[in-house]
């Protein structure tokens, strides 16, 4: 399976409330640069949730109207840059979807301010 940023993806991500010992399948987003994506085992996400009540943050990307179905996703969601893991490629269940150019271009940003790199 290629792997790409901007993928969105479906995964097995550990829990925390559950001490990373139990593993639920959830949405997120490869942020990982292409060039690691193609040489490491590894790649970087950003979980995604159906819990949009602070989507307004500035590190959180609201997924909606015609991006929900371009990402391969059900409902809208968002993309939270504030909750980054790094998970084995063989994780990764199957592609769901890609964001849009300008969607990846918002990410990056909520990215920034997640990281303070402004």
């Amino acid at each position: 399976m290629k792997l790409s940023r901007g993928n969105i993806v479906l995964c097995k991500i550990p829990m925390p409330s559950l001490e990373l010992k139990v593993f639920k399948l959830r949405p997120g987003l490869i942020v990982s640069k292409d060039l690691n994506n193609k040489r490491l085992d590894d790649v970087m996400i950003a979980i995604c949730t159906s819990n949009i009540l602070r989507s307004q943050e500035p590190t959180q990307y609201l997924i909606e109207r015609d991006e929900i179905a371009q990402a391969g996703i059900k409902v809208p969601s968002v993309v939270k840059c504030e909750s980054i893991l790094t998970i084995k490629k063989s994780m990764i269940v199957k592609i769901l979807g890609t964001l849009s150019e300008n969607g990846i271009r918002k990410v990056n940003n909520c990215l920034k301010d997640a990281f303070s790199l402004d």
